[in-house]
């Protein structure tokens, strides 16, 4: 409380002696943060503040760290601490008059981090007009100083989410005001990362840019086949054991690359700081992962989530997955037990669209086809011989549902697919939108952006397009957002 007292008197004396300085302290106290090991990067900000009052990085590091805490354990008190806190933040560094790249690089860092939060809170109007101070903040800033590469850590972030808005969401980018492209944003993201590479100065942002560009490129820019580039940052010489976010980013790439034996192994070796705070998704990850090959030992990774993590997001989708597991297992009894946990009070929310499924599997109380399930696990783990040796010599008059028949076609289209048989895969995929646009099921949606992005590598861009909007007109499905979202990103690819 006193060097808060003694910056604010500073500040208001007109006698600003603030500064913006990465002094050795401040960049051991990065480090540990890195290492999500809260308590010793408070401590040597405790010590930094000491030494350098005027040193204004610290409230930096301070709203880095607040604003991983409240994102990790998605904490309601958290969250409302963060947006207070930074507000206080952005006043007492906008009423220093220092020249520094610095000064509207963290205030515009700052009002990002209240934007995510109020976006987790679902204040969407509130978070679009702390978005648009930042950009204006960070836009400012890259024009006086164009060699400052940390400016586009933000300007990318949101030209991708500019880019990728979907239709129902159109509203919130004409109300900011801004546009962007999702190949804009990923450049200024990659030019970065290239950028700490080579700049000592700006290091302390690589590890954080590597997440970035991982979860983006993984899941919204899907078209590059070249994984190579993605795979080199994640070198050797990391230990990604000391870096939490890292090991989850390098999950996430191994995921979309259906490298599923590999998620295993990271994550059944993993070492655990004591000193750190967890990130108990690894466990969720780790769960999906052993499920993914059938192994049922995937329950104690799920069990572990659901009773140690206290947010909500994917909590829905723990208790379905335990669920699953317990039903290829010939377990109908366990089945049903953790699937009405799905709709227990305060057993989690509706926000991600994994737990949307999961609340509509247990709502509807139609237990899924085992043989499509065992399927589908392990196709989602990469196994697709094995997928399709599940389904191999089986009619589709053998599943009586019209939704147990859509996934029939569709679990054989993207099989077909990933073993390279495009045209059996188009014929299967056609099918299921033909058949399953007015289902609830996403099997048509998704369908049809499949195609969209497969016409889309082979450059034939009227039909990506074609395919991409018709995603956009198929309405009320699982997983509506995320499918919505990555037809825009696809249209906006092409031109549109």
């Amino acid at each position: 409380m006193r060097n808060w007292l003694i910056i604010i008197f500073l500040l208001m004396s007109g006698y600003c002696r603030a500064e913006f300085r990465w002094t050795t302290t401040c960049s051991d106290a990065y480090s540990a943060l890195q290492q999500l090991n809260f308590k010793k990067t408070a401590l040597q900000l405790k010590l930094e503040k000491k030494a350098h009052p005027e040193n204004l990085v610290p409230l930096y590091i301070e709203s880095q760290m607040e604003f991983l805490k409240s994102f990790l354990s998605e904490d309601k008190a958290a969250i409302e601490q963060l947006k207070e806190n930074n507000d206080k933040r952005i006043s007492i560094i906008e009423n220093c008059h220092e020249s520094s790249p610095y000064l509207k690089f963290f205030m515009g860092e700052m009002y990002l981090q209240k934007a995510i939060s109020k976006i987790k809170d679902e204040e969407f109007v509130y978070a679009a007009f702390d978005i648009r101070r930042a950009y204006k903040l960070l836009n400012e800033n890259n024009i006086t100083y164009p060699e400052f590469k940390p400016n586009l850590r933000g300007l990318g972030l949101i030209h991708v989410a500019i880019g990728s808005i979907p239709k129902s969401y159109q509203w919130a980018g004409n109300l900011i005001g801004l546009d962007g492209t999702v190949p804009q944003g990923l450049t200024e993201l990659r030019n970065l990362y290239l950028a700490t590479c080579k700049n000592d100065e700006i290091s302390f942002l690589k590890d954080e840019t590597i997440v970035l560009l991982t979860f983006l490129e993984m899941n919204i820019d899907r078209k590059n086949k070249n994984t190579a580039p993605i795979r080199s940052r994640f070198s050797e010489d990391i230990d990604i054991f000391k870096k939490p976010l890292l090991l989850f980013a390098k999950c996430i790439f191994h995921s979309a690359n259906a490298e599923n034996d590999s998620i295993i192994a990271l994550l059944s070796t993993r070492k655990k700081d004591p000193s750190a705070q967890s990130i108990y998704y690894l466990d969720y990850i780790e769960g999906n992962a052993r499920l993914h090959k059938l192994d049922t030992t995937a329950e104690s990774c799920f069990l572990k989530y659901t009773s140690k993590y206290k947010g909500k997001s994917y909590m829905k989708s723990a208790w379905q997955r335990l669920a699953w597991a317990r039903l290829i297992k010939g377990d109908l009894k366990g089945y049903k037990f953790y699937i009405n946990k799905c709709l227990a009070v305060n057993k989690g929310e509706a926000f991600t669209d994994e737990d949307k499924q999961a609340i509509t599997e247990a709502s509807n109380g139609i237990i899924p086809n085992v043989i499509l399930l065992r399927s589908r696990l392990l196709f989602d783990g990469g196994y697709y011989t094995k997928a399709l040796n599940e389904l191999a010599g089986k009619p589709i008059s053998n599943f009586t549902s019209q939704k147990d028949q859509l996934e029939f076609t569709y679990r054989l289209a993207r099989i077909f697919e990933k073993l390279g048989k495009r045209e059996k895969a188009i014929e299967f995929y056609k099918a299921t939108i033909q058949n399953g646009s007015s289902s609830s099921c996403y099997f048509a949606a998704n369908s049809s952006l499949i195609l969209g992005q497969l016409y889309e590598e082979e450059n034939d861009n009227e039909k990506a397009k074609e395919y991409y909007k018709n995603t956009l007109g198929i309405k009320n499905h699982e997983y509506q957002n995320s499918l919505d979202q990555k037809a825009k990103a696809g249209l906006n690819r092409l031109g549109e």
